[in-house]
């Protein structure tokens, strides 16, 4: 398996070189040369020093914590208040997040994770990762025409454990990780956009084994927040699903980001994304075999129309992703912030974003409070606006955009990056709260 992953690894970069010189469908050219602005402006940005020196802080070393309630509630399952904590820096580089329901009711989770454990101090780190939680999906149909009210819903206990080996090398310049995850999901209740709820689901179990090996080249001026600089990633993921209906599929994704330094100590930011997906071992994409296996008995169901209309959009969701897979959607709290999480999705992807970072204080202060301390570095206001495109057919993939623009506010505090984004797109606002900047790729550069 890590010979597989590896080779298909080193073959993506072949993919890189036919994007840049234009062997490849996957831009189109207004797109292509747009991502290759993005190593073309590092030569117009920076000509003085490139790459920029290497800066530290002090107080991103410093202990850190917060603790908050994280009330939510699902429509015809129930609420609950999990509590969530998170200590920085508690010992060496060391992160530990941890989130718990204290009360058991309709909706548990549970979440711990340990991220950048030195193995070999600044070289190898560990993150052990585990969760238990039920969660509310909105399974979208694909492709980039899909409505905002073109969904089933499911709720499903999702558990999952992931190990990760993380080493760095040149002052953090370079990044070379590899991981491992097995998980498991069970949906115990299917509701359509109107609400109504379906119970008799056929296959209601899932498994899974994810691969992953990626790379980072960071030729920025600080590895946390880098205001002068180019980042470049690239990531391989390899899913099993352990289950001969269901076929197993590659995704390989690139990112690419320019810094460029802008009135002082603000940042102006490019962002070109890409990822495409490969079939490795093919399920079942017979519509027949594949409604015996996800069938809803809506023979059994009062509302058996709308019954119906939700298994033929289950079916429609797993024929598809049988046949092309699923590249990295766009929506959530990394990419295309207007929309929900997952909302776009397909064979292939791509996501274009500018950002202003406008750093309106960067006196060290001291935080000491009941729910949140640590050393407050940096507050920071963003604008941003980002276009991005799913197709299946790659020769279609930019043909039409969704577009998402906001604001936001993000805090610094003893190496945490705590953010607040509020973004407007076609299905609305949408505003995220979470933990590190976004327009990452996976837990590379975390």
């Amino acid at each position: 398996m890590i010979y597989k992953m590896v080779k298909l690894f080193l073959s993506s970069l072949t993919f890189i070189i036919k994007v840049v010189y234009g062997r490849s469908l996957f831009l189109f050219k207004g797109y292509k040369y747009l991502f290759l602005s993005c190593f073309l402006i590092p030569s117009l940005a920076f000509p003085f020093e490139f790459p920029p020196e290497r800066t530290k802080r002090e107080a991103d070393k410093e202990l850190g914590w917060m603790f908050a309630p994280l009330p939510g509630c699902v429509e015809g399952v129930g609420c609950a208040v999990p509590i969530a904590g998170l200590i920085s820096n508690f010992y060496k580089s060391t992160d530990l997040v941890i989130l718990k329901t204290l009360a058991k009711g309709d909706i548990e989770a549970t979440v711990v994770q340990l991220q950048k454990f030195p193995i070999i101090d600044e070289k190898l780190f560990l993150k052990v990762l585990y969760y238990d939680w039920d969660i509310s999906l909105l399974n979208y149909d694909r492709g980039i025409h899909s409505g905002k009210k073109d969904y089933y819903q499911t709720f499903e206990n999702v558990n999952s454990s992931t190990i990760n080996l993380q080493s760095q090398f040149y002052n953090q310049h370079l990044e070379i990780q590899i991981g491992y995850s097995s998980g498991g999901s069970e949906a115990s209740k299917i509701f359509d956009a109107e609400e109504n709820q379906f119970t008799n689901i056929q296959s209601p179990l899932r498994n899974w084994v994810d691969n992953t090996i990626g790379t980072q080249i960071d030729l920025t001026d600080n590895h946390l927040e880098p205001r002068e600089g180019i980042r470049f990633e690239l990531l391989h993921n390899a899913t099993d699903y352990e289950l001969s209906e269901l076929s197993d599929y590659d995704v390989n994704s690139l990112n690419f980001t320019t810094y460029i330094p802008f009135l002082g100590s603000d940042t102006l930011l490019i962002n070109a994304f890409q990822s495409r997906s490969y079939i490795s071992e093919q399920g079942l994409t017979d519509e027949n075999a594949l409604r015996e296996k996800f069938a809803l008995g809506c023979d059994l169901e009062k509302e058996a129309e709308a019954c119906r209309e939700a298994e033929n959009r289950r079916v429609n969701y797993w024929q598809a992703r049988n046949r092309f897979g699923k590249a990295s959607a766009l929506g959530g709290i990394n990419r295309m912030r207007a929309y929900s999480l997952g909302r776009y999705y397909a064979g292939n992807s791509s996501n274009y974003s500018l950002e202003y970072r406008l750093n309106f204080s960067e006196k060290q202060t001291p935080i000491n409070w009941i729910i949140m301390g640590g050393v407050r570095t940096v507050l920071q206001a963003a604008f941003f606006y980002e276009v991005g495109s799913v197709s299946d057919d790659i020769s279609e993939l930019h043909q039409n955009m969704r577009t998402s623009f906001g604001v936001g506010f993000r805090a610094i505090i003893s190496g945490l990056i705590y953010r607040f984004d509020l973004a407007k797109g076609d299905d609305g606002i949408a505003p995220t709260l979470f933990i590190n900047y976004p327009l990452s790729l996976g837990t590379l550069g975390s």
